[in-house]
């Protein structure tokens, strides 16, 4: 994840109807202009709750969140992390009730806009054009995450997720940064992931072992993304066959191969 300090209003799919923006205010139909609350967060404070009706979404102005669903059998699962621009709590389809919580990862801020006013919103072209292309690039990640659980080895799980963290910095910032602040814990990572806490911490030492990465704390730099995208292809081929997390050595396989390089 990127720095989380500055607030994202910029990225915020309300900004240009957001009466705290200028050029908003200069240039939004006067009926279109929001003036949203903002409401402060410590970590671990929920934003939203599963199964609770759909009331309000939450663009997230400063820090981080994670999704998190929780089955009727009781277990959990972390299914996303968010980051500033992003909206807490929209539901796709106009769901009465949130899917999943949110959960503040860190100290945060964001807004509330309730659902009327996102409904009147989206009457308009620009705004609902707007809206339905950030739920297809939520839905187009949710399928990427989906199949890598589903069929691809531990470390092409945890290099997707390193490099799509990277791609979303570059998009949002509109410039390659090597070094991501992971405001999840390792546990989150493993959650998400489909994999154990021991694995997950195996593997970035694994990957810092190899000069992938260099990792201090939470702050992570990522040194070869191009050995990071051959392991999550898999180039050695191991990906035709789903390895189960405790095959002997599978997880370090792809890591082990590029390191060696060509044979002397």
């Amino acid at each position: 994840m990127p720095d989380q300090g500055a607030p994202a209003c910029s990225l915020c799919l309300f900004h240009p109807v957001c009466g705290a923006a200028a050029t908003a205010a200069a240039t939004a139909p006067a009926g279109t202009r929001l003036r949203p609350e903002r409401l402060s967060l410590r970590a671990g404070d929920y934003v939203v709750r599963q199964g609770r009706p759909a009331l309000t979404v939450y663009p997230l102005r400063t820090g981080s969140a994670k999704q998190v669903y929780e089955s009727p059998l009781g277990w959990r699962q972390v299914t996303g992390f968010s980051l500033p621009g992003d909206v807490l709590g929209l539901e796709p389809h106009e769901a009465p009730q949130h899917g999943a919580a949110a959960i503040a990862l860190q100290d945060s801020e964001v807004c509330a806009v309730p659902v009327e006013s996102l409904r009147e919103l989206m009457a308009a072209p620009a705004f609902r054009i707007a809206a339905l292309a950030v739920m297809r690039r939520n839905a187009e990640r949710e399928r990427v995450l989906l199949v890598a659980v589903g069929s691809m080895k531990a470390p092409q799980r945890l290099a997707m997720l390193l490099l799509d963290l990277a791609g979303e910095q570059a998009r949002r910032h509109g410039r390659q940064d090597s070094t991501l602040t992971l405001a999840m814990s390792r546990a989150d990572i493993a959650s998400l992931l489909g994999l154990t806490l021991e694995t997950v911490s195996r593997l970035l030492s694994r990957f810092a072992s190899v000069g992938l990465i260099a990792v201090r704390q939470r702050r992570l730099r990522i040194i070869d993304s191009a050995g990071l995208a051959s392991i999550y292809a898999d180039l050695d081929g191991g990906a035709q066959r789903p390895a189960r997390e405790g095959d002997p050595g599978a997880e370090f396989a792809p890591a082990m191969a590029m390191c060696r390089g060509p044979a002397s």
